[in-house]
């Protein structure tokens, strides 16, 4: 039928001969069933195993094994979506025709739990590399300032619009934590220590104003600012031009690389609009964003 034959010694006749023909003949471009075969081969190949004979376990190997490939960096979070996506494709395919294919109750699509964590690191895969992330806080931490909307883009989350909105009285400390209360955010947003730490070394030194951060008339910053901010310091740490979504960005990607759910995540990246004053010695009923962010091995020390 003109589409490409599977190139592993692991394939049963009944993927071969039967399955493999009806599924691929759906495809109008030739390239899509080569990078489908390409896929389906390097998995039976890795596990010498039939498709059909694929156990849980193993996806959730191959998919672990995939996470540490984009974690180091050796494979793009696109690619790695894409190749979950095609197998999965292929595994509820075989599931639907399971009457005409006679396949057995014990082959599921195993592969369908992994797809939402894995289209979300693709989502957020234009981000920044780690090394770069702490050659740009170098290069930032003369300006405390600077240095500390730094640190609440890429350790917090928190975006540019919601940034310049902030003011002092925002943030409240719980006995199990530090949370800031977010413009259009519905949950308060839990601070990881090492950011309150440059919080407070921020809060201790600026002006009484009415926004946590301002410009020399003492005014809101407006996002522009913070877009010239990234301009800056990228170049003066000598790496390419990243913007303040990128440098956002590589806080969920982070938190996904250590196995953050997205439902945490999501926690984590976007909230609301509750008044929060400073309380001490009253635990905050909301645990799971500080759990996920906990998950994140990377810290920002205080600049020096």
């Amino acid at each position: 039928r003109g589409q490409p034959l599977l190139k592993t010694a692991y394939a049963s006749i009944k993927l071969t001969q039967e399955i493999w023909p009806d599924f691929t003949k759906r495809f109008r471009n030739p390239s899509s069933a080569e990078s489908y075969e390409s896929d389906l081969s390097e998995l039976m190949n890795l596990y010498q195993i039939d498709f059909l004979e694929i156990r849980s376990e193993m996806v959730k190997d191959y998919y672990e094994n995939i996470q540490r490939k984009v974690k180091q960096g050796n494979l793009q979070a696109g690619t790695a979506a894409k190749k979950f996506r095609e197998l999965h494709s292929l595994a509820d395919y075989i599931c639907k025709n399971r009457i005409e294919y006679q396949i057995p109750e014990t082959f599921q699509d195993f592969f369908y739990p992994y797809l939402r964590t894995l289209d979300k690191m693709e989502k957020f895969a234009k981000s920044i590399p780690i090394e770069h992330i702490d050659q740009l806080f170098v290069a930032a931490q003369n300006d405390k300032m600077a240095y500390c909307i730094l640190a609440l883009l890429q350790r917090v989350g928190l975006t540019s619009t919601e940034i310049v909105e902030l003011k002092p009285e925002n943030f409240a400390a719980y006995d199990n934590g530090v949370y800031v209360t977010v413009k259009g955010r519905k949950e308060a947003c839990f601070i990881p220590e090492d950011v309150f730490v440059i919080v407070e070394c921020y809060m201790s030194e600026r002006k009484q104003h009415e926004y946590l951060f301002y410009n020399q008339r003492g005014n809101k910053l407006n996002i522009m600012y913070i877009s010239r901010l990234m301009k800056k310091y990228t170049a003066a740490a000598n790496i390419p031009s990243y913007s303040a979504e990128a440098l956002r960005n590589s806080c969920a990607f982070t938190m996904f690389s250590y196995d953050a759910t997205p439902e945490q995540v999501a926690k984590q990246m976007g909230i609301t609009e509750i008044h929060v004053k400073r309380y001490k010695n009253i635990s905050y009923r909301e645990n799971l964003k500080r759990t996920a962010n906990q998950l994140v091995k990377v810290r920002v020390e205080p600049p020096k």
